[in-house]
């Protein structure tokens, strides 16, 4: 799915730095693949980037708060079914990972 909204977030990527737009470009790829509603596809990109662009633990660990709490309510709403609010976590954890790894110890 490539739509406009998400198009146009490929192009945020650029205000960030070499490594964190490297993550996001990444982790939009991984969103794409997923059959999410475009307003909802859009919103889960925000919380990529906050997660690529975070600049500290606290800072990722409350996007990934953030992402989850995200995910859940599409679920709970059923917006999403239990199997695409997994990939869409799954895509959230891989973001977190990624990010984690490039924060310093």
């Amino acid at each position: 799915m490539t739509t406009d909204r998400l198009s146009l977030l490929q192009f945020e990527h650029l205000s960030l730095k070499p490594a964190a737009a490297s993550q996001f470009a990444l982790s939009l790829k991984a969103l794409e693949q997923l059959p999410l509603p475009e307003r909802y596809a859009y919103r889960a990109a925000h919380y990529l980037g906050d997660m690529a662009d975070a600049e500290n633990r606290q800072q990722l660990a409350e996007a990934k708060a953030q992402s989850i709490g995200f995910s859940q309510g599409l679920l709970t709403a059923a917006v999403i079914e239990n199997t695409l609010a997994k990939k869409l976590d799954k895509v959230f954890d891989d973001a977190f990972t990624r990010a984690q790894a490039q924060l310093p110890h």
